[in-house]
């Protein structure tokens, strides 16, 4: 039987759609003032995104975690489309309103404006910061809220949720050194240090989700959102490359209702063998295959593309 097009796979479609959606954005974040008139052009995208996350919430999932060389080549974009993927999983946990949802949404998308190029500049780079760039980073909060206020963005909400998102409740944040923050501010920050931590550095491989996750919670930035960053993620996220107790190593693709028993693509055979495609496979007791954990080998996403995978959902 012949493979259905894509445009007639809605994981496909659905992916296609993301990714376009991350390339205009990535030209947004950019070149802001290129563009005439921001505020419109990002609320129209961030309802995108909205819809995207609301229709297939794992592929959104799938998109913050896989390991991919785009998360180094274009960091500065694509850390702020990831945490407002986790802000989203966040404000739907807390059932925020879609005015507020969208709002959290906006301000994640443009937290970093002032130094979106730069940030890509850090994730490359080998040395240690310079001070011009130790202080662009240490500005970056209030320089992004002058810049989204020179844009046309009136939102006080949206503009006080980027100038907060690097403070800290015990007064030890950045720029400003204030303690009482937004609830805005506040998730935007747990989610942005979650999402650095999952990100690779030059040097420096991306922490696998779970462990990430977990670690959240020994930094001050978990505040009470912490919980529910873990949560919303789960054990065994889409994206995560993980073990099972057969010797094959898959990618998770999709969770269920039981968090330890996630739908994978398998990416390998028994003995470790690079598959000729990946199969789309169901794990748990029950199935033969039992998640046995992370796996070791982040070289193993590199096996296939992601439309390769999908296509087994």
């Amino acid at each position: 039987m012949a493979e259905a097009p894509e445009s007639e796979h809605p994981a496909l479609g659905r992916w296609q759609a993301l990714q376009s959606l991350s390339e205009r954005l990535d030209r947004l974040l950019l070149s802001p003032q290129a563009d005439g008139d921001f505020p419109a052009t990002l609320h129209s995208l961030t309802v995108e995104l909205d819809t995207l996350m609301s229709t297939d919430v794992d592929l959104g999932v799938f998109e913050v975690v896989r390991i991919s060389p785009d998360k180094l080549s274009r960091y500065g974009s694509l850390h702020s489309l990831h945490t407002a993927c986790v802000v989203w999983l966040v404000a739907h946990r807390k059932e925020w309103t879609l005015p507020k949802r969208l709002c959290a949404l906006k301000a994640a998308l443009t937290m970093n404006l002032a130094v979106t190029a730069l940030q890509t500049t850090l994730a490359l780079q080998v040395a240690p910061l310079d001070d011009a760039q130790r202080q662009s980073i240490r500005e970056h909060p209030l320089e992004s809220e002058a810049l989204l206020r020179s844009l046309g963005v009136t939102d006080e909400d949206w503009l006080s949720a980027v100038a907060q998102h690097h403070e800290q409740p015990d007064g030890l944040g950045y720029p400003m050194g204030v303690s009482r923050v937004t609830d805005l501010a506040d998730v935007l920050r747990t989610c942005d240090v979650f999402c650095a931590k999952m990100s690779p550095r030059t040097g420096r491989p991306a922490m696998l989700s779970p462990t990430a996750a977990m670690s959240i919670f020994h930094q001050r930035s978990a505040n009470k959102f912490g919980a529910s960053v873990v949560s919303t993620i789960g054990v065994f996220p889409p994206g995560a490359l993980v073990s099972l107790n057969t010797g094959e190593q898959a990618i998770v693709t999709a969770r269920t209702t039981d968090p330890l028993r996630p739908m994978v693509a398998l990416l390998t055979d028994e003995r470790g063998q690079p598959l000729d495609a990946p199969v789309g496979a169901a794990t748990g007791k029950d199935a033969g295959r039992p998640v046995a954990g992370a796996a070791r080998d982040a070289g193993l996403a590199e096996l296939f593309t992601p439309t390769d995978v999908l296509r087994t959902r």
